[in-house]
């Protein structure tokens, strides 16, 4: 069990030493700071000098975003950040899941049993640059979602402390106790017994829905990973990561449209429209498209473990996707082309993703993947 946190006192001990690190490495984010330190980024967070715990009433939090035009939400996990502003619309928040169905815009899933604790985050050190943001986290202080006040007039500015305000109304203790992180395992591939291998590949292709996949898995056993290298003949291909700037590339060149998912334990982004801007900064692949349609993405793809392209059934006809894992065997990201219910694939990216098989196939082979023998068929 953690250590009991204070919400009265600030461990400005820790802060600085967060900052000392950020003196030697100017871009080290929270996140990368509090893994440095061996510590949550909820930990982290709450020990800057311009946070306040507000309690853990997400979804009433959630619900207002919709009175404050146009918000920034960032979603990340290890290797990657999707950046996206837009005005929060139909947002539906059941006990356990939610979605905001915005193509194009905030386009959200919530896995609500996630969201445990809110910092409000104000840094008004810099006139020219204040800075208001909510920031979410689950049980073990991993971050969910920072959103950030955009639309900066007095009057929303007010409104905006006066919604955190009630919140901090509703805190009443004075220490806050995390539940412990579990260490996550290296991947390690999953053999299925003939008999299963013989499930999996008519489950899959008996899918008339891409949503009905995670159900085959479960029913399994067994992980993404591990299922792409037992599918249907020609449903899954393994490709070298360099595919990975290829894909956008060719998305780039040929207008093409496509559907960005990242996401963590409590929450899925998804941008929807072409890109533009593509650079390379050090490790991370860029997508640089505020001036476009307000997205951005940093993706540290060298990082990734493993990359395929996966072809999976629907009633509207095959749908392809490019998914990304760690070495965790966490799925980092996915892209698709832009879809339309009741319409077959876009043609240019059916293309495009078999111009990048062709060109950027995975060179080693499923023997090479470690495999526990207790673990093989």
């Amino acid at each position: 069990m953690s250590q009991p946190l204070s919400l009265t006192k600030k461990n400005t001990e820790l802060w600085q030493q967060y900052q000392a690190l950020k003196a030697k490495t100017p871009m080290l984010f929270p996140t990368e700071g509090a893994a440095a330190l061996g510590i949550s980024e909820f930990e982290l967070m709450l020990a800057s000098p311009y946070s306040q715990y507000i309690g853990d009433q997400c979804k009433t939090v959630l619900k207002q975003f919709e009175n404050f035009g146009d918000m920034e939400s960032i979603v990340r996990n290890e290797l990657a950040v999707h950046e996206k502003t837009a005005p929060y619309h139909n947002l539906k928040l059941g006990e356990k899941m939610g979605l905001a169905l915005n193509v194009g815009g905030l386009d959200l899933r919530f896995f609500m049993w996630q969201w445990q604790h809110m910092l409000a985050v104000t840094d008004t050190s810099r006139a020219d640059k204040p800075s208001y943001s909510i920031q979410f986290y689950n049980a073990q202080g991993g971050a969910i979602d920072k959103v950030y006040l955009r639309e900066l007039s007095a009057e929303t500015i007010a409104r905006w402390q006066a919604m955190i305000q009630e919140q901090q109304q509703t805190v009443n203790n004075e220490t806050l106790t995390l539940e412990a992180q579990e260490p996550l395992n290296d991947w390690r591939y999953k053999a299925l017994s003939e008999e299963e291998r013989t499930q999996l590949q008519q489950g899959w292709q008996a899918m008339t829905d891409v949503h009905q996949f995670h159900s085959l898995l479960k029913n399994l056993d067994i992980d993404r990973a591990s299922s792409y290298y037992q599918a249907p003949e020609q449903m899954t291909q393994q490709l070298d990561i360099s595919a990975v700037e290829a894909v956008f590339e060719q998305a780039r060149d040929a207008k093409c449209p496509i559907m960005i998912f990242v996401g963590n334990s409590g929450l899925v982004q998804i941008q929807t429209g072409t890109v533009q801007t593509l650079k390379r900064m050090g490790d991370w692949f860029n997508i640089l498209d505020k001036d476009h349609n307000d997205f951005t993405l940093h993706l540290k793809d060298k990082a990734l473990a493993q990359l395929w392209s996966v072809k999976r059934p629907t009633k509207d006809g095959i749908v392809t996707c490019i998914e990304g894992f760690d070495d965790h065997g966490v799925s980092i990201f996915s892209v698709f082309g832009q879809r339309i219910e009741g319409t077959p694939e876009l043609e240019a990216w059916q293309q495009i993703v078999s111009t990048v098989i062709e060109a950027h196939p995975y060179a080693e082979a499923l023997a090479a993947v470690a495999m526990p023998e207790e673990e093989s068929v």
